[in-house]
């Protein structure tokens, strides 16, 4: 074959929804025609149906993308990575204080609430 085989299928995906939509709008039409007035299941059914198609068609795509992403990495050359280098250690040393110089006690976050509390009641 003269292409690739992942761009004819996603020629394919592309053919089959293009005849789904028009099969399916073509159906719509008729079943609209043929009924008094105008009826809202097959318009709601055609609604649905083109949503199914284009999340169908849109899953085939992805699909076929991912694995032409796939192969296309798998095919690069490993030789012309440049040699990896150490990297330098990421140790935080901590400054040690020493213990005398805290001369004043360590205050709470919140203030002590003393006395009565209020409390809600029904």
């Amino acid at each position: 074959m003269r292409g690739d085989v992942m761009r004819w299928i996603g020629w394919l995906v592309a053919a089959v929804f293009g005849l789904g939509v028009i099969a399916l709008v073509g159906t719509v039409i008729m079943l609209v025609r043929v009924a008094e007035g105008v009826p809202p299941l097959p318009i709601l059914v055609g609604l649905m149906g083109l949503v199914v198609l284009i999340l169908l068609a849109g899953a085939c795509l992805a699909l076929i993308s991912i694995a032409v992403s796939l192969r296309q990495g798998m095919a690069l050359p490993v030789a012309a990575k440049a040699p990896a280098q150490p990297a330098a250690p990421r140790i935080r040393i901590a400054q040690d204080e020493p213990a005398d110089t805290k001369t004043e006690p360590e205050t709470p976050a919140r203030p002590v609430r003393t006395g009565r509390v209020l409390v809600a009641t029904r």
